[in-house]
């Protein structure tokens, strides 16, 4: 019977560590090591102790049938091998039998390239575990996952929750459970089928609700805005009808301005009053008198959440309204945490990730989390 253990009590082991190495990968570069900067904590410190590491992760969404080298995780392998100046065996094919040799970390290929992984076959999950002696799971991003590198390997190895799923958690539960209010949430996406949950979850607990993207989009079109050939979902659930009907909508704070464009390559941007946006124009982002309102609001809040960009960040100048509104958060004093790849990219690329009190690496993950889906990995782990 395998048991949860405290993983700053491993030493002397056979540590198998999933983290989730997922990072963007672009003509054979990495675009963003952000999650694999946050796995190194938990490497050095086990490395400390005399373990030996077998790290797992996935990338992407490979097909089973077909290895595919863009898919390979050799180059994560390489480059954390760079960050650590440390070598790291790479395996590409996981067996009974692995010669390890006498490197202290040993990295196998892309999980998702083996069959029975995403359907959580225990047989796959057996043959990993002979190679260990404990198993440390630290990948928030796969937390809502039932894999056979996730809750899998708990089956056949004791277990322990690793300092980056902890703090994911914690950072999770101090906007849930007690936040210092007033507390603002900024959600943006495509559509609001995808997000109605998410926005009900803070629309309780919130004092301000900012929509941003398609959501926005679609709440003004059912207000009877004109939103012209912007992204829309015109056909509602009921209980997103609902929803915009209800006492807590009246949290959202309506925009004043956009970043419009009528031209097919959107270029020639204009910026339009909320009234004056016309039947060929597509809302591309918020404009200076909607930033100003958005950032007034934020100064004044104790807590901020936010999920999604509020423009369309990739292509100039429809991100100048995500930046602003960072730069805001940057400059304020209160907790903020942000979770959703593209929003953490722009944060990047601006250099102020350490101005933001905790950027999540979860993104569908922290979403089902606050959405109190069903998330028996953390359940099983005690968080």
């Amino acid at each position: 019977m395998t048991k949860l253990i405290q993983w700053q009590e491993i030493k002397n082991s056979r540590v198998i560590l999933r983290l989730d190495l997922n990072v963007p990968i672009k003509d054979n570069a990495i675009e963003s090591d952000f999650r694999i900067s946050k796995s190194l904590p938990v490497i050095k410190e086990l490395l400390k102790r005399n373990n030996q590491l077998i790290i797992l992760s996935h990338l992407g969404r490979p097909s089973v049938e077909k290895r595919e080298a863009s898919l390979s995780l050799r180059i994560v392998c390489e480059h954390l091998s760079s960050m650590l100046d440390e070598r790291i065996k790479f395996i590409n094919l996981v067996t009974d039998n692995m010669a390890f040799d006498d490197y202290k970390i040993i990295m196998l290929e892309n999980m998702r390239f083996y069959k029975g992984e995403v359907e959580n076959d225990p047989e796959l999950a057996r043959i990993i575990s002979t190679h260990g002696d404990v198993f440390v799971f630290d990948a928030f991003g796969v937390s809502h996952r039932r894999e056979s590198s996730t809750i899998g390997l708990m089956n056949f190895l004791d277990y322990a929750a690793g300092p980056l799923v902890e703090s994911e958690v914690n950072a999770a539960k101090s906007i849930l459970e007690d936040p210092d209010k007033p507390l603002c949430t900024i959600i943006s996406g495509a559509k609001i089928s995808t997000k109605i949950t998410l926005i009900e979850t803070f629309s309780d607990k919130a004092d301000y609700l900012i929509l941003g993207g398609g959501l926005l989009n679609t709440y003004l079109y059912c207000k009877g805005f004109e939103l012209g050939d912007s992204l829309i979902e015109r056909d509602l659930q009921q209980d997103i009808l609902n929803f915009f009907e209800s006492e807590n909508a009246k949290k959202i704070i309506m925009p004043i301005d956009f970043v419009c464009s009528s031209d097919v390559s959107l270029d020639n941007p204009k910026t339009k009053s909320i009234s004056m946006v016309q039947s060929k124009d597509k809302v591309l982002d918020i404009g200076t008198k909607s930033i100003k309102r958005y950032a007034e609001i934020i100064k004044k809040s104790s807590t901020v959440f936010w999920n999604g960009p509020l423009g369309y960040v990739e292509k100039k100048p429809y991100g100048k309204g995500t930046e602003s509104i960072i730069n805001v958060l940057a400059d304020s004093n209160c907790f903020s945490v942000i979770g959703g790849g593209d929003t953490v990219s722009v944060i990047e690329s601006m250099g102020v990730e350490n101005k933001i009190s905790y950027i999540s690496t979860g993104g569908g993950a922290l979403l089902k989390y606050i959405e109190g889906k069903d998330m028996s990995i953390i359940k099983k782990l005690g968080l």
